[in-house]
């Protein structure tokens, strides 16, 4: 199985191929060169330079629907499009962060269903099976007509944890009420206590409120916060600052998605964070003190293991 990147994350793609070449040596997968570029009406123009080695072979694009969100989603259409037409065997699609995953329900009428949309487009077209990671509702997989597989981060970040003392004297704090069974599942296979956070959000400004704590005390202890995703910072910024009110020794925030939009790297540097650590589910060029990127890579080796 050979891998094509697209532009949204390069260096995962690059990590992927070594990874499985570390796990499944006589396969030689390899990284496709494909040239990404515009025309001068501002559309995509895709071009795979490497037509024997697609021909009767199996491959798998990697990219997420991160920022530029609409481009990038039009960007993979237009590679499984190139890669049918050039006489693919099958297509697999690693899409590590899956944007308009968080539209997944109609919030007020008249809106519409995005990420169900997102998953028909995806599902009309060659691809064979689509892996994505961490989603905010598990019931997405749901959306698609065609196998999906829906990998989870939570060891990766389990053994960062430990290899960095952070389970010694410790807590595990939900955010918000909707991500209590999540943190709950993360609490008891790390075998540490529970507390939940009462947090509300304006439906139509995203504005986050922290309210209270509940199921325990924190004081003197480490905070261990286990999330999907970090958006634009402002329920991580908040959640450490209440944590710390309470007498929290450190605050280690642990999400697989770092979006970070609004200037949320700024937020999430200024804040009462000791640690935030995120996946490289979504590329990024900058990095404050208080942030750790985990690789993804190992996680989707495995899962393409089965497929070479």
């Amino acid at each position: 199985m050979h891998i094509i990147s697209g532009s949204s994350n390069p260096e995962l793609a690059s990590s992927i191929v070594k990874a499985l070449n570390q796990k499944s040596p006589s396969q030689n997968s390899q990284l496709i060169e494909v040239e990404i570029s515009k025309f001068g009406n501002n559309e995509k123009r895709i071009w795979i330079k490497e037509e024997s080695k697609v021909r009767g072979q199996k491959i798998c694009i990697v990219q997420s629907f991160s920022e530029p969100v609409d481009e990038n989603i039009i960007e993979t259409l237009l590679i499984i499009d190139a890669l049918e037409r050039l006489g693919a065997r099958e297509v697999s699609l690693i899409v590590p962060w899956m944007g308009y995953s968080l539209q997944d329900k109609v919030f007020r009428e008249g809106e519409a269903i995005a990420a169900k949309v997102v998953a028909n487009l995806i599902s009309n077209t060659f691809v064979s099976r689509v892996f994505l990671l961490d989603l905010h509702n598990p019931s997405i997989p749901g959306f698609f007509s065609i196998p999906t597989y829906h990998l989870s981060a939570r060891n990766l970040f389990i053994d960062y944890l430990k290899s960095n003392k952070y389970l010694d004297n410790a807590v595990v704090v939900s955010p918000d009420f909707g991500g209590l069974k999540k943190a709950k599942n993360f609490a008891k296979q790390i075998n540490l206590p529970l507390l939940n956070i009462d947090k509300s959000r304006d439906l139509k400004t995203g504005e986050v409120t922290s309210h209270s704590l509940y199921g325990g005390e924190v004081a003197g202890k480490k905070a261990i916060i286990f999330d999907d995703v970090i958006n634009s910072g402002g329920t991580a910024a908040k959640t450490a600052a209440l944590l710390k009110k309470e007498g929290a020794l450190e605050v280690i925030f642990t999400a697989t998605h770092g979006i970070f939009c609004n200037n949320g790297l700024n937020t999430i540097e200024k804040s009462q964070l000791d640690r935030a650590v995120v996946s490289n589910s979504i590329a990024q060029t900058e990095k404050p003190k208080n942030l750790e990127y985990i690789n993804l890579a190992s996680l989707f080796a495995d899962a393409l293991i089965d497929w070479i």
